[in-house]
C-alpha cells in the first residue's frame, strides 16, 4: 500500500509529464499568446514560468533550508533573461502576461532540473523532512509533506488545467488526451 509521501511524489511525476507535454506543439506566439483575448488570462508562457519557480522555490529553499534553487543554480535568470527572484506569485496581470521565455529548450532544461530535485528529495525517503514544519507564506506553517502536496501537486494541477484551456483557445489544442 502506497504510503502519502509516495502518492504524492507518483502523481508529482505524472504533473511533470502532463508539464513537458504541454510545450509540445507550441510556436512562441501560442505560449505568449493571451487565451480568448481575456485581458485578466495568463499566458501558457507564464503559467509554466510559476509552476516550475515555484516547485524549485518549495523543495529547494523552503524545505531544504535555504538550499540554493535549480534557478539560481544554474544561471537561468541571466540564461533566460528573467526575473533572479519572481515565482510570479504577486506579479501584476501585465507584468505576468509580458514574461516571454525567449529559449524554449533552455526553459525545458530547467523545468527538467527541477523535477529531478524533487525526485531527488523523495529518494530520500526521510521522515524528518517530509514532517518538518515549514513556512509557505503566506499560507502558514504546515509540515513539508503538505507543502508539497498542497502547492506543487494541488495548486500544479489546477495550473495544469489552466494551460490545458488555454492551449485550446491559442490553437493546438489539449496536451493531454480525455
Amino acid at each position: 500500500m502506497l504510503n502519502a509521501a509516495e502518492f504524492i511524489h507518483g502523481q508529482l511525476q505524472r504533473l511533470h509529464k502532463y508539464f513537458d507535454k504541454a510545450l509540445a506543439g507550441l510556436t512562441p506566439e501560442q505560449l505568449h499568446a493571451v487565451p480568448g483575448g481575456q485581458s485578466t488570462a495568463n499566458t501558457i508562457a507564464f503559467t509554466l514560468f510559476h509552476c516550475a519557480r515555484t516547485e524549485d522555490n518549495v523543495v529547494r529553499w523552503v524545505i531544504q533550508d535555504r538550499r540554493p534553487t535549480v534557478w539560481t543554480e544554474g544561471g537561468y535568470p541571466e540564461r533566460l533573461g528573467l526575473p533572479p527572484v519572481a515565482q510570479g506569485t504577486g506579479m501584476s496581470t501585465a507584468e505576468a502576461q509580458a514574461l516571454r521565455i525567449r529559449d524554449i529548450d533552455l526553459f525545458r532544461q530547467y523545468m527538467q532540473a527541477v523535477w529531478a530535485s524533487t525526485d531527488e528529495l523523495f529518494a530520500r525517503r526521510d521522515d524528518t523532512i517530509m514532517d518538518k514544519v515549514v513556512l509557505i507564506k503566506p499560507l502558514g506553517e504546515m509540515p513539508a509533506l503538505q507543502a508539497v502536496g498542497q502547492i506543487c501537486l494541488t495548486h500544479g494541477m489546477a495550473h495544469f488545467g489552466e494551460i490545458e484551456l488555454a492551449r485550446t483557445l491559442v490553437g493546438p489544442g489539449p496536451s493531454v488526451g480525455v
